[in-house]
């Protein structure tokens, strides 16, 4: 996804990603109050992190945005916890 945003000062923009609501064996998980995991849409110049990039943040520390009906949220890079760098959550 590619939005017509470049952040500053350290600032991130991103977008959280739909958390598993069944496991593989069918059982349905109970709804989570926040989620922690989200996709980069945009970064900064000087940015560690790119684009795509999918990232564990720390909750409720970011200001939510919507841009074209769909919503964004924009974090300080001081509170991501980690990049996922293979897909999985371990």
């Amino acid at each position: 996804m590619s939005i017509a945003i470049r952040m500053k000062n350290n600032y991130i923009l991103i977008k959280e990603l739909p958390q598993e609501t069944k496991t593989k064996s069918g059982l349905y998980l109970p709804a989570q109050k926040w989620n922690r995991r989200a996709e980069v849409i945009s970064v900064g110049k000087d940015s560690i992190l790119k684009e795509g990039d999918e990232i564990i943040k720390t909750m409720g520390k970011g200001t939510e945005y919507t841009w074209d009906n769909e919503k964004f949220e924009v974090i300080h890079i001081n509170h991501i916890l980690a990049v996922v760098e293979d897909g999985t959550e371990t």
